[in-house]
C-alpha cells in the first residue's frame, strides 16, 4: 500500500479536502476512505478488528466519492465505527453503485484522537479524472 495517497486541502473558507490518487477507481475510492478517517481521526492507531460490508449508491461518478465519504461519516457518528482498511468487493463501472468491505474498530478518543470534525462531503469543487493511466479525484468537506 502506497504511504503518499492523498494531500489535505486546507485554503478553501470554512471548508477543508482532500485531493487523493489511485491507479485504478477502486483504489481511489479506499485512498479516499483512508484520507477522509485520518483527517478525522489518528488512521494508524486504527486496528482491523471488526468487518462491516457497505453498500453504497449513486448517480455515478464523481458524486460516488461524496456519498462513500458520507456514509463513512454516517457509520462513524451512528456505529462510532472507524475504518482502518478498505476492499472494493464490487464497483459498478459508471460509478453508480459500489460494495466496500471495512475493518476497523469502534471509536475510542483517547486511543485515535481527534482531528476535524466533518459534517458532510459536498458536490461544490468535486472532480475525478484519469490521466496516465493514473485517476485522481478532489473532494471539499463542511466543517
Amino acid at each position: 500500500m502506497e504511504k503518499n495517497f492523498y494531500r489535505p486541502v486546507y485554503d478553501i473558507t470554512a471548508d477543508a479536502g482532500v485531493e487523493v490518487w489511485g491507479k485504478t477507481p477502486e483504489e481511489l475510492i479506499c485512498n479516499l476512505v483512508r484520507a477522509t478517517v485520518n483527517e478525522m481521526v489518528e488512521l494508524s492507531k486504527v486496528e482491523p478488528k471488526e468487518e462491516l460490508t457497505l453498500e453504497v449508491e449513486s448517480v455515478g461518478f464523481p458524486y460516488l466519492l461524496a456519498d462513500v465519504v458520507n456514509e463513512i461519516l454516517y457509520i462513524f457518528d451512528v456505529k462510532k465505527f472507524v475504518p482502518s482498511t478498505c476492499e472494493v468487493v464490487r464497483l459498478k463501472e459508471d460509478g453508480t453503485f459500489a460494495v466496500l468491505k471495512l475493518k476497523g474498530e469502534r471509536y475510542n478518543p483517547q486511543k485515535h484522537g481527534k482531528k476535524l470534525l466533518i459534517k458532510a462531503a459536498t458536490y461544490h469543487g468535486l472532480k475525478m479524472e484519469e490521466k496516465d493511466g493514473k485517476f485522481t479525484a478532489r473532494v471539499i468537506f463542511d466543517i
